[in-house]
């Protein structure tokens, strides 16, 4: 489980966290709902590690980040619409994202890239890809490792319903395998999908 224990967090003077505590418990799907720019990204990154917090603990699976390990190690994230090399091909990208931890295969990349009906252009440069397209990417690129933690900011932008529909059981079958998924939406959805629903306001976490 990932547990925030008294977790604060600024900018300078803006303050964006005030002693924020809270479990997430293992094969949830947890939605974090909130106006924009009021830190809902910033959290994803605290929880992962690309973010340090101010005062505070993050603690998951009884290792502190930033004390006993930088970042979270079983992870699939997506924050931010993280960038991929426009001169490679999609395909390219998760290889070469594949070679970090060696944990999938082509064969597992091409499978989820069929689901998400986006297999014939994996071998079309990023440079020409639609927001969609690189949406669908960016979900293989989460959960091709089968990782015990899914951080997704936003995972269902620029997808049309019949493809929110189909990512959306993409992620129940890895809740089914046993991964915890956090994520961000404007999907008005998004609160019937989640196991629990979190509404950032004043500068805490609480249950929507």
């Amino acid at each position: 489980m990932i547990e925030l224990i008294d977790v604060s967090k600024s900018y300078g003077s803006l303050s964006l966290f005030e002693n924020v505590s809270f479990v997430f418990e293992d094969q949830k799907k947890y939605y974090i709902a909130g106006a924009n720019g009021i830190g809902k990204s910033v959290l994803l990154k605290m929880i992962v590690g690309y973010a340090k917090v101010n005062s505070g603990r993050i603690v998951v699976d009884k290792k502190e980040l930033g004390k006993d390990m930088d970042f979270i190690s079983d992870a699939g994230v997506s924050i931010n619409a993280p960038g991929f090399i426009d001169n490679y091909t999609g395909l390219e990208n998760l290889k070469e994202i594949a070679k970090i931890k060696k944990r999938t295969s082509e064969e597992k990349i091409m499978a989820l890239a069929d689901i998400l009906k986006i297999k014939e252009d994996l071998y079309k440069k990023v440079a020409k890809y639609s927001l969609g397209m690189k949406q669908k990417l960016r979900l293989i690129q989460a959960i091709m490792e089968d990782p015990k933690y899914i951080i997704l900011d936003e995972p269902f932008d620029a997808l049309d319903p019949d493809m929110k529909t189909t990512a959306k059981s993409l992620l129940e079958e890895e809740i089914r395998k046993g991964a915890t998924l956090i994520f961000t939406s404007h999907d008005s959805e998004a609160k019937d999908f989640a196991d629990v629903s979190l509404k950032i306001t004043e500068r805490k976490l609480v249950l929507r």
